[in-house]
């Protein structure tokens, strides 16, 4: 789970997005976030994700608050804590495996393992938008345009990875809608399962470092077409701080 750059084009950049290929949507994307130089720049990063979940009527059904850290190079390792239901629960992922840890004892199902999994190089994935976008093995295709709720018309990037890239290859299909004048990144649709939908929007741009990111994300139940329904759940990310030195032992696997 090395983290990989992409390979210099030999093509200009100017021509790239006067053809507004995918590809030259991604890059203007990563620009605005900042550019590869900070996002490389970046080692490590800890942050405050907290989980607001909604009835169908906009009433909250329950929040969780999470707090992360990640090391991004030279290898990428994830450490998540919360608290759920009174029980303190720790995701470690060190790149090869990953643990729940429930009140200091280790989850042995296969569903807790994966889901440990899942959680925290899914946390990671999503956090590392718009950069993961070019990572070995990702496919870009252009899939239209499309204009939001608000009247921003947006260009779609459909991105797929192969079997055996990262943790979900040959299982989801993503499509990222971007502004193509200035790059930002405003919503995603994720096929996660056959039939199975849903969409995110990309909200509450800050500086971070280097750095411009959405600290705000409202998700919606959505079907191909893009969202369908109230909103579901809505996370914020504070806290957030950036190339922090972190214990030795705080992405070791669990005794």
């Amino acid at each position: 789970m090395r983290r990989l750059f992409p390979l210099l084009v030999l093509f200009t950049a100017t021509t790239a997005m006067a053809r507004g290929t995918p590809r030259a949507l991604v890059d203007r994307s990563i620009a605005h976030a900042g550019g590869w130089a900070a996002w490389s720049g970046m080692h490590t990063v800890q942050f405050r994700k907290t989980i607001v979940r909604f009835a169908p009527d906009g009433s909250i059904t329950g929040t969780q608050v999470q707090f992360h850290r990640y090391e991004l190079d030279p290898e990428t390792r994830m450490r998540i804590e919360s608290d759920e239901k009174g029980s303190k629960v720790v995701l470690i992922n060190n790149g090869e495996q990953a643990w729940k840890i429930v009140d200091g004892k280790i989850a042995t199902t296969q569903a807790e393992i994966n889901s440990a999994r899942n959680s925290t190089f899914g946390s990671h994935y999503v956090f590392g938008m718009p950069f993961k976008l070019l990572d070995p093995g990702a496919t870009l295709s252009d899939a239209g345009t499309k204009t939001l709720d608000d009247g921003t018309v947006v260009r779609q990037v459909r991105v797929t990875y192969g079997k055996g890239v990262g943790d979900a290859g040959g299982l989801h299909t993503w499509t990222y809608l971007i502004e193509p004048k200035t790059g930002r990144l405003a919503a995603n649709l994720l096929l996660y399962a056959a039939g199975k939908y849903d969409w995110t929007e990309y909200l509450s741009e800050k500086t971070i470092g280097a750095l411009t990111l959405s600290t705000l994300r409202r998700g919606f139940n959505a079907d191909a077409n893009g969202k369908v329904g109230p909103k579901q759940s809505e996370i914020t990310y504070d806290q957030i701080e950036t190339n922090v030195t972190f214990s030795p032992d705080l992405f070791a696997p669990p005794r």
